[in-house]
């Protein structure tokens, strides 16, 4: 089914990589350019609703010579797919999470690391539009592998929705817990004592349903999209990272554009952090309501907070010791950063 995937999508998109082949050229500005997006979620989704109104600015500003189509979930794949189509030049644009680049470019994966961003989502976003290891540092090293990130924002806190009532690490022994297929994320319930469970995304459901796993973790608007909670019985109010959505490009695609038109690209996604904030902040409240009024919702207080922190804390080492010294040292960078920036927030 995957090779069937990447075949439908490399057959749709063979037009536009000639189209855009040559850096040097200048093509007539009456040349339109088709951007397909994909993203990790389905219709009227946080992500969905971002690409749906980037494309409606960026339509809007250069007058009709950018278009865009968008693929949702499981359209032309999920997860690792949508990275494949993008690299190989099928698709030009995704909205994914960088864990799902992570066996490419390994320094994404610090985000994975629990409480290592601010908790507080608006800070998180405010701490992201300055950090130099967003800004500059990844986009650099991921333009390496023809990937243009283009921004990074949360999709929101993440919590555990669990069968069992987690209030400290020791719960978790021998759970199957679902994770993604990214070795830090699989570290870090390791550290847990959970019998961390790769699944896709789309596969999820039926997964807590017949108990092949019995925990997953995602934002508040994410849970409820996927309806995961009507097959769970807790809400864990964890926040233990912030899931981050980054904007990318395929960069030769970028490059190939009109200069123009990579203006126009680069101030509307510029634009659109704040939009992004607003989104995810509507989804989250109005599907915090949904949970509490069909879930246990368990506060975790601050000494089992502390708790968590503390059997959290080795992965980075692990992250450290064995990701290479050039994550290592954008971890290390990382964490100066947001010592820096918590100490201003007071």
């Amino acid at each position: 089914m995957k090779s069937l995937k990447t075949f439908m999508a490399i057959a749709l998109t063979v037009p536009l990589l000639f189209a855009c082949s040559s850096e040097n050229s200048e093509p007539a500005t009456d040349q339109v350019y088709t951007i397909k997006v994909t993203h990790e979620e389905y219709a009227d989704t946080v992500p969905d609703l971002y690409a749906k109104e980037l494309a409606r600015r960026v339509e809007e500003k250069s007058n009709g010579r950018i278009k865009f189509e968008i693929f949702q979930v499981g359209q032309l794949g999920v997860g690792v797919d949508l990275i494949e189509h993008l690299l190989t030049g099928a698709t030009q644009m995704a909205i994914v999470s960088p864990g799902n680049v992570a066996t490419i470019v390994p320094e994404g994966q610090i985000f994975a690391l629990h409480y290592l961003l601010p908790t507080d989502v608006k800070q998180a976003y405010d701490f992201l539009a300055e950090s130099q290891v967003a800004k500059k540092d990844l986009p650099a090293i991921y333009a390496e592998k023809n990937l243009k990130l283009m921004d990074l924002w949360p999709l929101g806190g993440s919590n555990w929705l669990t069968k069992k009532n987690i209030q400290s690490p020791a719960d978790y022994k021998g759970m199957p817990f679902r994770t993604m297929d990214t070795p830090l994320i699989i570290k870090n319930y390791e550290a847990y004592g959970a019998n961390p469970t790769p699944v896709p995304y789309t596969d999820v459901y039926s997964g807590l349903q017949l108990n092949m796993i019995s925990g997953v973790e995602n934002p508040l608007g994410a849970l409820v999209d996927m309806k995961w909670y009507e097959v769970q019985d807790y809400l864990v109010m964890s926040n233990h990272i912030m899931y981050l959505e980054g904007v990318f490009l395929n960069d030769k695609y970028f490059n190939a554009l009109p200069a123009d038109l990579q203006a126009i690209m680069s101030e509307t996604i510029d634009e659109m952090h704040g939009y992004a904030y607003e989104l995810q902040e509507k989804a989250n409240n109005d599907a915090a309501k949904v949970l509490a009024d069909n879930l246990e919702v368990i506060e975790l207080s601050d000494p089992q907070l502390a708790e968590f922190k503390e059997a959290a804390l080795p992965v980075r080492d692990y992250f450290k010791n064995n990701a290479g010294e050039r994550p290592a040292q954008i971890l290390e960078k990382l964490e100066d950063e947001i010592k820096e920036f918590e100490k201003r927030q007071g």
